[in-house]
């Protein structure tokens, strides 16, 4: 074969091989989204946005990819990799990042939670950022399904395969089993929200989907707000609903202002929770068990509240599937000592009856 005398050609064809090998590399893809949307995306991530709830899986999955996350407690870092919190952008002010602080991330690309009306949202968003937004499903039962989806998107299928068969094997056999609870043995529950603890979610919600799970019965009858928000009770409705256990929320759960809000006030005695002293903090290291978010962080809370709720229907091996539990999603080795020092954070001290 005779070979080229031009070396200028030659040269040339080097060069435009190498070009079709880096286009290749960095050519886009497009994928399907929980939400069945078509979106192109680029065939290598390097940063990634999620929003909101998706901070908790996302970090699960692909922890080094993840560009952001919450402003977190500085106790929170003791049980999460530096992978979660080193370098990543928090906001400034208030729970989510500002368009501006967006764009200065430079993320490849965005995941949103899927919920009613987030297709139009997504779009609205991509078109702003410039950025390809995709929709992941937080539902509970979705949980194999996202970690797949995210395993393949971001290029990290072991994790994800981990995350899929931990759920199989320690969280789906606690929702079947709660089918076997008869009606009148069901716990009933009031899920206890802001700074006095008079607002709450229903059943149904995103927000109370641990309850649902284990086979508690959520006592409020309130409407679904819409973007699923906090509705308002009145301490009249609590005196009718007499739950026999009240789950405490609040982003100051390190103070336990509402924890404190609701023992400490006369007028909750009439609450059969606070008299028989059922009023239960919800551990909120690093993320809350149970809710805000209601992203995969709450599958802690499943084994948590079943255990507390019903040791006797599940008898699990809490202190086990606690440190597996921080070990694959939060990517950090903890000790027996660090497992008793979270689960003692649900039990501050209770005042003396009168």
């Amino acid at each position: 074969m005779q070979q080229s005398k031009n070396p200028w050609m030659k040269h040339s064809l080097i060069g435009a091989a190498l070009a079709l090998a880096s286009c290749s590399a960095w050519a886009d893809r497009t994928v399907t989204d929980m939400a069945g949307r078509s979106v192109q995306i680029p065939d290598q991530i390097q940063r990634v946005y999620a929003v909101g709830h998706c901070i908790p899986i996302v970090g699960a999955v692909a922890p080094k990819l993840l560009a952001n996350n919450y402003r977190l407690q500085p106790k929170a870092k003791d049980f999460l990799s530096p992978l979660l919190y080193e370098n990543k952008v928090t906001p400034s002010t208030g729970n989510r990042l500002s368009d501006e602080e967006v764009v200065k991330m430079a993320p490849d690309l965005v995941f949103m939670e899927q919920m009613p009306g987030a297709a139009e949202r997504a779009d609205r968003l991509a078109a702003r950022l410039k950025v390809p937004v995709l929709l992941v499903d937080l539902n509970v039962y979705q949980y194999p399904q996202a970690f797949q989806f995210l395993g393949d998107v971001l290029n990290q299928p072991q994790q994800a395969q981990a995350l899929t068969d931990f759920v199989n094997q320690h969280l789906y056999p606690i929702a079947e089993r709660a089918k076997s609870i008869p009606e009148t043995e069901r716990k009933r529950v009031y899920y206890a929200e802001g700074p006095d603890g008079l607002f709450t979610n229903p059943a149904g919600s995103s927000h109370t989907q641990v309850l649902d799970l284990i086979g508690a019965v959520n006592v409020a009858k309130v409407t679904q707000l819409p973007d699923e928000g906090m509705s308002a009770v009145s301490l009249e409705q609590l005196y009718l609903w007499q739950p026999e256990y009240i789950l405490v929320w609040t982003p100051a759960a390190d103070q336990l202002t509402t924890w404190k809000a609701i023992v400490h006030n006369p007028l909750w005695q009439s609450v059969k929770a606070v008299r028989e002293h059922q009023v239960i903090q919800i551990p909120w290291l690093p993320f809350s068990w149970f809710d805000r978010p209601p992203g995969s962080n709450l599958i802690l809370g499943v084994f948590w509240l079943a255990d507390r709720l019903y040791p006797e229907v599940y008898s699990l091996k809490l202190n086990e599937l606690v440190r597996e539990y921080v070990r694959l999603f939060y990517h950090r080795e903890i000790s027996e000592a660090d497992v008793k020092y979270l689960l003692s954070l649900t039990n501050p001290a209770q005042p003396r009856p009168h």
